[in-house]
């Protein structure tokens, strides 16, 4: 299986790529004389919520070729990709606390447009896994799960980037003006804190698909064993609930 052979050496540059980061942001960027160890946080809070609306994307682009080429892998892909979104995203909200709190002295301002937009995109997909266990047709399971995917991975990016054109955002847009925001190492720090996040998003989301592929052999093998009708790996891989 290809994803089982791109593990090692997937596993292997995420390493490489997450000390860098991890050593250049502890060591050798020089802590900000105005937001002291806070600064650190710019390292990896920014890189949470950056990664998680990129895979939000990749769940929708897999759901739609779920759709277009009904191959129930897609739909495995989609999946996978949605949960590790989720959770990079529960990261950010709560990285995003806490630099809140030390910045501005709260864990949370209802009147900050982007952390409101985070939170909305975070309870619409905790309705993903619900909405998707409650239909117990596999093949029905997926369409819906995949029209879920791609509505919902247009409208996440999208109503992101229509409230950072708001003027009124006291949360910091580091990406805006990146010669004055993140000069020198900083810049280097902030890049490869999304270069590593995103290299180790790639590797969960390949371990998971391995995972669940497994299981779904072993189970293809208990019910040969049980004497019930082989069912294909690819058709057991459109139902995340039966894994």
């Amino acid at each position: 299986m290809p994803y089982t052979r791109r593990i090692l050496p997937l596993t292997a540059v995420t390493i490489a790529i997450v000390l860098a980061w991890i050593v250049v942001s502890a060591a050798i960027v020089p802590t900000d004389a105005t937001e002291g160890l806070r600064q650190k946080l710019t390292y990896l809070h920014p890189a949470f919520a950056i990664i998680t609306l990129i895979a939000f994307v990749a769940g929708a682009f897999f759901g739609w070729q779920h759709l277009k080429h009904d191959r129930p892998i897609d739909d495995l892909r989609s999946y996978v990709a949605i949960h590790q979104a989720q959770n990079f995203c529960l990261i950010a909200l709560i990285t995003g606390g806490i630099w809140g709190r030390a910045a501005w002295g709260v864990w949370w301002d209802w009147g900050e447009p982007v952390l409101v937009t985070f939170l909305i995109i975070f309870l619409l997909y905790a309705t993903y896994q619900p909405m998707r266990f409650a239909i117990e047709d596999p093949e029905r399971q997926a369409r819906t799960a995949s029209v879920f995917a791609v509505s919902a991975g247009i409208f996440a990016p999208v109503c992101f980037g229509v409230v950072r054109l708001t003027t009124n955002l006291l949360h910091p847009q580091p990406l805006d003006d990146p010669a004055s925001n993140l000069p020198g190492t900083a810049g280097l720090a902030f890049g490869l804190s999304v270069l590593a996040l995103g290299a180790l998003f790639v590797t969960l989301w390949h371990l998971e698909i391995v995972h669940k592929s497994t299981r779904i052999r072993v189970r293809q093998l208990q019910r040969k064993v049980e004497g019930e009708d082989a069912v294909p790996v690819v058709a057991r891989a459109s139902s995340p609930v039966t894994l």
